[in-house]
C-alpha cells in the first residue's frame, strides 16, 4: 500500500449501521429511488465515525459515499478511466475501470454542517475534478445505491447526484484521471455493451437509470 492511501486509510470517516438503513426495505444490490426509502435521513439521522482501514473491514456498517453524475449543456455523460495501475490515487481495485461518477468519503470535518452529504458537494467536485459552482447550472439527487456484490461496495452506500454544468472541462490531480470523455447515452451504451472496457460494477448499475434524466 503507498503512502497516499495508507495515509488515507487512518482518517476517521462517516459510517452507519446496516441495520439502520434497511430497517423498512430489503437489503438487495441495486438503485433504490428516493421514493424506496429516505436514506439520507436514515444516515443524517444514525451515521457515527469509524477510521477507515477499519471501516473497510466491517461489515456490520457502511459508509455513505456522496456521488456525482456530471452533465454538460447537451446532456452528455462524463466518463472517465478510474487512475492507471502504477497511481497512488485511490483504491488499487478500481484502478483502470471505466465509470460515470466522482465520488468521495464523508470525514470527521465534515459533521458541522447543517446536512454533510448535500453541503459539501460544491467544495469537492472543485476538489476532485476541478469543477467551479460558476460552472454548474443545476444539482439534483436521484438515487442511493447498494452493491453487495463485491468487497469493495460491500461496506458502502452511495448518495447520488445529478450535477448539470456549463462551460467546464475536468481536471484530476494526483494522477487519477487517465482519460475522460463527454458522451451521449447512447455511445455510453455502446461502450459497456463492446467488451472493450473494465466497467466499474456502481457504474453498470447505474448506467440504466439515467436515460429518464437525460
Amino acid at each position: 500500500m503507498n503512502q497516499i492511501i495508507a495515509d488515507k486509510m487512518k482518517r476517521e470517516v462517516m459510517v452507519v449501521k446496516n441495520s439502520h438503513l434497511f430497517s423498512d426495505v430489503e437489503r438487495e444490490s441495486k438503485v433504490y429511488t428516493t421514493q424506496d426509502s429516505n436514506f439520507e435521513t436514515k444516515i443524517l439521522e444514525n451515521f457515527e465515525f469509524m477510521i477507515r482501514g477499519e471501516a473497510e473491514e466491517n461489515t456490520d456498517y457502511k459508509q455513505p459515499i456522496t456521488y456525482a453524475i456530471v452533465l454538460n449543456e447537451d446532456n452528455d455523460i462524463f466518463v472517465y478511466t478510474r487512475w492507471w495501475k502504477d497511481s497512488a490515487a485511490g483504491d488499487v481495485r478500481l484502478h483502470e475501470k471505466l465509470s460515470i461518477w466522482v465520488g468521495w468519503h464523508l470525514e470527521r470535518e465534515d459533521e458541522d454542517v447543517e446536512n454533510p452529504l448535500r453541503d459539501c458537494l460544491s467544495r469537492e467536485l472543485e476538489e476532485e475534478i476541478n469543477l467551479k459552482a460558476e460552472n454548474i447550472s443545476d444539482i439534483f439527487p436521484i438515487w442511493y445505491i447498494n452493491d453487495d456484490r463485491n468487497p469493495v461496495w460491500e461496506v458502502h452506500i452511495g448518495v447520488s447526484y445529478i450535477i448539470k454544468t456549463q462551460n467546464f472541462n475536468p481536471v484530476m490531480e494526483d494522477g487519477e484521471l487517465e482519460s475522460w470523455e463527454f458522451v451521449s447515452y447512447n455511445t455510453l451504451k455502446e461502450m459497456m455493451q463492446s467488451g472493450k472496457y473494465d466497467v466499474e460494477t456502481w457504474t453498470d448499475l447505474l448506467a440504466p437509470e439515467i436515460e429518464k434524466y437525460i
